[in-house]
């Protein structure tokens, strides 16, 4: 007898899954409770990487899939009370292939401020960027030759690809002497 109705494929996808290694492990939060009622059959993952490493995206796919099996993913998570790196997964819209660079670095010259709770987005494109980062304490989103920088959803300009980290630096000291000094009153 036939199946009534169509059938449909599923895929769950993370959206904001960063870069190795930090984001193997936040992709798996939203699929945990899919995977564990057998809900889907393609999870996709995508990595802020240079298209010569994308194959690494497989192997975080398949790392996910082990965890979650082995009950190594909460439902609710913590990332605790340090820095949070948020970087897109650099699909066909990023104008500049500088972004990818742009993310890792963004990391590394922010090591210094891994104990303070901030979140910067770091986002390839003017298509999700501008509305992707307004939830961030700063955000970066990216165009063919200019970064745009904000402090959550307001603009703090336009700069070029090797001017912007400066800058970037100096808004990460601004929000921890804020914070601080907020704390201590």
């Amino acid at each position: 007898m036939p199946r009534a109705g169509p059938t449909f494929r599923f895929i769950s996808e993370s959206p904001r899954p960063g870069s190795r290694p930090t984001a193997s492990s936040r992709p798996g939060f939203a699929f945990e409770k899919l995977l564990a009622q057998h809900v889907g059959d393609t999870i996709r993952v995508s990595l802020t990487l240079p298209n010569e490493r994308k194959h690494e995206e497989v192997t975080v796919g398949h790392q996910i899939i082990k965890d979650v099996a082995s009950g190594r993913f909460i439902s609710v998570p913590d990332f605790g009370t340090g820095l949070n790196i948020i970087s897109c997964p650099s699909c066909s819209r990023v104008e500049n292939e500088k972004f990818v660079e742009l993310a890792q670095q963004v990391k590394e010259i922010t090591t210094y401020a891994l104990r303070h709770r901030i979140t910067i987005a770091v986002m390839g494109c003017r298509v999700n960027g501008p509305g992707e980062t307004d939830d961030a304490d700063l955000g970066l989103w990216c165009g063919p030759t200019t970064v745009n920088l904000k402090k959550k959803d307001r603009k703090l300009g336009n700069f070029r690809y090797d001017d912007v980290l400066t800058r970037l630096r100096a808004e990460v000291d601004k929000l921890i002497a804020e914070r601080s000094a907020a704390a201590n009153n």
